[in-house]
């Protein structure tokens, strides 16, 4: 099998739309909250991507195709915005209804991240099911620390696969906290993990 990365600024418009439905998988709150479906994440995905300075913009996106496929995203910004009602204009751009929970998740997420994180973070990285267990998720952290000197990502604590590999490649645990959860469910516990390069 071959693994190639590539930015995300690089992707085709159907390269886009897998890598959304394949961030969907992330987090059981975020984006199903946010987004509604991973079929709908996929349709607003290229719209959000196209926005300048936004978490998703397309440069912020590493890639991992394996023979082709997309097996792997990592979102990694830096200093990024996050406009209110971006995810309403995404849904409205593509003709498709508004999730109730978006208002919600955008509010205690992503402008939640985009106001507090400063420096280089990792907003997310998510490995197919088809392709895990197979090295994919190193490769695209290690190329994405490759020119930094200190970064920082949260993990969910109920996830000792991620906390495992996040470890591996020079993370620590610095704190702990409760993360978002959808309106109505029991806030989740959130490991906030920092790089520095040694």
């Amino acid at each position: 099998m071959k693994i190639i990365t590539v930015n995300g600024a690089e992707l085709s418009r159907s390269e886009l739309v897998a890598a959304g439905e394949l961030l969907f998988l992330t987090d059981e709150e975020i984006y199903p909250t946010a987004f509604g479906t991973a079929e709908n994440m996929g349709k607003v995905f290229p719209y959000l991507a196209s926005i300048k300075g936004n978490m998703f913009e397309g440069k912020n996106l590493l890639v991992a195709k394996a023979d082709g496929a997309i097996a792997g995203v990592l979102v990694g910004c830096r200093n990024a915005k996050w406009a209110p009602g971006t995810v309403e204009k995404a849904f409205t751009a593509c003709g498709l209804p508004v999730p109730s929970g978006a208002a919600d998740a955008e509010k205690h997420y992503f402008c939640y991240e985009a106001e507090h994180e400063s420096g280089d973070y990792v907003l997310c990285l998510c490995v197919s099911p088809l392709f895990r267990r197979q090295g994919i998720g190193k490769i695209l952290l290690t190329n994405y620390l490759s020119d930094k000197t200190e970064a920082t990502l949260e993990c969910l604590r109920s996830n000792p696969a991620a906390m495992a590999l996040y470890e591996a490649c020079g993370f620590v645990n610095i704190a702990e906290y409760d993360g978002y959860s959808a309106p109505g469910k029991p806030c989740v516990a959130v490991c906030k993990m920092l790089y520095k390069l040694q």
